[in-house]
């Protein structure tokens, strides 16, 4: 029994870190700025926000809400967007190499014209979700959701 305690006690995964974002980066995307490289937005809420064509390189989203947010010709290289709410966004023709997607929700995203074949965390089940076209890309084996 003992064992067992100490096992636990020495194994147990720390909790999650706390994910609060850097209030600058959030006001000044909901100024109307779309360029913010390396921004620490995770948690942040911009829901029906635009960042259409901003350099987004690298930013960190994760936990953050999204939703119905333009994002469409941006650049999100490298950046994360694990477990980020994308529920309706416009990531149309954004880059997205490099970028991790593990746990986003795509429901009903538009990814048209997207190229998603160097994304990280990418599943079925969230292509599924999102909608693309003729021109969307996606990894080998996996295939896009039309959406009319």
């Amino acid at each position: 029994m003992m064992y067992l305690l100490a096992y636990f006690l020495t194994f147990t995964p720390a909790p999650p870190a706390s994910l609060s974002p850097n209030p600058a980066a959030v006001a000044s995307i909901k100024a109307g700025h779309h360029d913010c490289p390396a921004c620490d937005l995770r948690g942040a809420d911009l829901s029906n926000q635009c960042v259409k064509q901003g350099n987004l390189e690298g930013a960190a989203f994760d936990g953050a809400k999204l939703f119905m947010t333009c994002m469409s010709y941006a650049d999100f290289k490298n950046a994360s967007f694990r477990q980020t709410d994308l529920g309706g966004a416009n990531l149309a023709h954004a880059d997205l190499d490099g970028a991790d997607l593990t746990g986003a929700d795509l429901s009903i995203a538009s990814i048209k014209g997207t190229d998603l074949t160097k994304a990280h965390g990418l599943t079925q089940k969230q292509l599924d979700a999102a909608c693309g076209d003729a021109e969307t890309k996606v990894p080998a084996g996996m295939k896009v959701h039309f959406c009319s």
